[in-house]
């Protein structure tokens, strides 16, 4: 082991120097948590009355209740630049638009009231046309007392889909498998755990979803390792959900073939293990303060 002996007034630089290190540490983990919070909440703010008004006017409606219709699209709402974009984000897109849709078998389908989800959408040759989009489905079932959980699945999915506007091209290729030149990216393969793997591991959706269990930890007041499983969970029983739905299917018209080429056990050891593992590893570098990482 060696030993360093310093000074006094040697002692008192180095001790200060590493304070100041510390602060500037922190502070730079401040703004990493606090970016797109102001933005996101301004958004779901104007997003909420709209919902309100789907509760009271829209789902108890005839042309609700009595449609003939699974899945009824609701008029949504946009925000563009200079009408309603929060002035955060005037760099990173143009517009963030919200749907909103009634799914009469939701619930019966997947046991939840509401989904939410999300995409970003860019055009490589002109990034000043990125925008964001938020899809929301509520069962008929969904009224007012579901409006708590709704608003922070809301903030989370918005505050997810916000920074894709702040990556670098390079970085946002890397959530589609590797093109062609000149060609358009494509899609990774659900049917396959390298497919699965190539979405939810690359940089691009590591950097957002880690933000995103960020924002569900402060909402929900529990630990980030708490609120991350919770995520884990969701991911895990859809593409579960998605399985047992094909493989049924393909036993019935072709028995012995599936489309699906991944085990339960498989599914299972991805998400759990390698992708958890992977969320809390990136979350501790850039949320160092979380509480539970």
């Amino acid at each position: 082991m060696k030993i360093v002996y310093l000074t006094n007034g040697n002692l008192e630089v180095h001790f200060r120097k590493n304070k100041m290190k510390l602060i500037m540490e922190q502070w730079r983990g401040f703004l990493q948590e606090g970016r797109y919070e102001a933005a996101t909440t301004e958004l779901t703010r104007k997003v909420i009355p709209h919902v309100k008004y789907i509760i009271d006017e829209v789902i108890p409606s005839d042309n609700v209740q009595n449609s003939r219709k699974d899945l009824i699209l609701v008029i949504g709402k946009k925000y563009e630049i200079g009408k309603g974009l929060p002035k955060e984000l005037e760099k990173e897109m143009y517009m963030a638009q919200f749907t909103f849709h009634i799914d009469k078998k939701l619930a019966e389908e997947t046991g939840d009231k509401f989904m939410i989800g999300g995409m970003h959408m860019s055009d490589p040759s002109d990034r000043r046309d990125d925008y964001i989009k938020i899809n929301s489905y509520f069962d008929i079932g969904f009224n007012e007392q579901d409006l708590n959980e709704y608003l922070g699945e809301l903030k989370s999915v918005t505050i997810h889909e916000i920074p894709h506007g702040g990556q670098t091209t390079d970085v946002l290729d890397t959530a589609h498998p590797p093109k062609e030149p000149l060609q358009p990216p494509g899609r990774w393969d659900y049917n396959k755990i390298d497919g699965i793997r190539g979405y939810y591991a690359s940089d691009s959706e590591t950097d957002t979803y880690t933000k995103e269990v960020y924002k569900r930890a402060k909402y929900h007041k529990v630990p980030y390792t708490e609120a991350l499983d919770m995520r884990i969970k969701q991911f895990f029983d859809m593409f579960k959900r998605r399985r047992d739905k094909m493989n049924a299917e393909d036993e019935r018209e072709t028995p012995g073939e599936y489309r699906v080429k991944y085990t339960e056990e498989e599914l299972n050891n991805f998400f759990y293990n390698e992708l958890r593992d992977k969320y809390i590893a990136f979350a501790k570098t850039k949320y160092p303060e979380a509480v539970g990482i």
